[in-house]
């Protein structure tokens, strides 16, 4: 059980017990440098009726009395803080603001992040006009050690079509950072470990959504992305060529396992697993960034297919659904 202690400064402008529409969910570790950059992008906020929810994992700095001293000085916005006595990490600290997450908006914002002052107005009036729509989100300006502009496209259509779409184009967790409908939600997500460095779980996260509902880009920047040489994220795509491989095969075997437990028919099953086995081998897009991918040999190559069409094997003997793709000849 994790303990934590509970600070909560109310909006002095609403009514008290009034449930906001958006929680803005801030996992901060270390996060003295930059958090109140931060908080103050929120601050900006043209659209107001929001709170903040804010773990602070167990940080070697001044963390807490930096967020304290925020807080203390911006009261007109309705803040809670957890103390994690115990260090979470990052992947346990974001599904405990999950769970304490109550309003049916919320976004994740990584503690050194920013976003426009337009971002909740913006992706909350497309939300609110489009019901059925599961995550709104923005293109991504990168900025600090490196510069990127990170976009993708919306993910539409019935729940194959917005699969197959993700699974073929999408890697980089755009939608992540976007503002999501929890109503839309079949159950709420929360997200889960792997054994390497927590690799691309957050797209893991987001296939999860796009199973159950439409993911819509708005195509400006209105997110903005720190980037720091130490970052965990830095260091998800520098494996050497084993981890690599292995890393690369458990985040498509997760993909697999996603749509076997989604109950797809037989005819969209195979066509979704060709396309995981796309995405694993990169025969029709370079997803991975990790280049030692890019230098398999025929026996990397042929051993990698094999351990994925065992996993392919259990799942659909554990499904009552035999695969045979050797005999399939469907186009992507």
């Amino acid at each position: 059980m994790t303990f934590f202690k509970f600070i909560s400064f109310s909006q002095k402008i609403r009514l008290p017990f009034t449930k906001p529409s958006i929680s803005i969910l801030v996992p901060a570790y270390n996060a003295q440098e930059f958090i109140c950059e931060t908080l103050d992008s929120l601050n900006n906020q043209i659209f107001k009726d929001f709170q903040i929810l804010i773990s602070i994992d167990k940080s070697d700095d001044d963390t807490d009395f930096v967020i304290k001293r925020w807080c203390e000085n911006h009261k007109n916005i309705h803040t809670q803080i957890f103390y994690q006595i115990h260090r979470l990490g990052w992947v346990k600290n974001i599904n405990f603001l999950l769970k304490k997450c109550e309003t049916k908006y919320f976004m994740i914002l990584p503690h050194d992040d920013l976003i426009h002052e337009t971002y909740l107005q913006k992706t909350l009036r497309y939300l609110k006009a489009n019901p059925s729509v599961c995550v709104v989100f923005s293109d991504i300006q990168g900025f600090g050690t490196q510069n990127p502009l990170i976009t993708q496209n919306s993910i539409k259509g019935n729940r194959a079509e917005r699969t197959l779409e993700f699974l073929i184009h999408h890697l980089n967790a755009v939608a992540f950072r976007g503002l999501v409908n929890r109503t839309v939600l079949s159950h709420f997500i929360l997200m889960y470990e792997n054994n390497y460095s927590n690799i691309a779980i957050d797209s893991i996260w987001n296939m999860q959504m796009a199973l159950m509902g439409e993911m819509i880009r708005i195509p400006e920047v209105l997110y903005y992305k720190r980037y720091l040489d130490n970052s965990v994220h830095a260091k998800w795509w520098k494996f050497g060529k084993e981890d690599a491989i292995k890393a690369w095969l458990e985040h498509c075997t997760d993909c697999l396992k996603l749509i076997f437990m989604a109950g797809f028919e037989q005819e969209e099953l195979i066509r979704l697993i060709v396309a995981v086995k796309s995405r694993l081998v990169q025969d029709i897009h370079h997803l991975c960034p990790n280049s030692e991918l890019l230098t398999l040999n025929e026996k990397e190559q042929t051993s990698l297919v094999k351990a994925f069409e065992k996993t392919i094997t259990v799942l659909s003997n554990t499904k009552n659904k035999p695969i045979f793709l050797e005999s399939q000849t469907k186009n992507i």
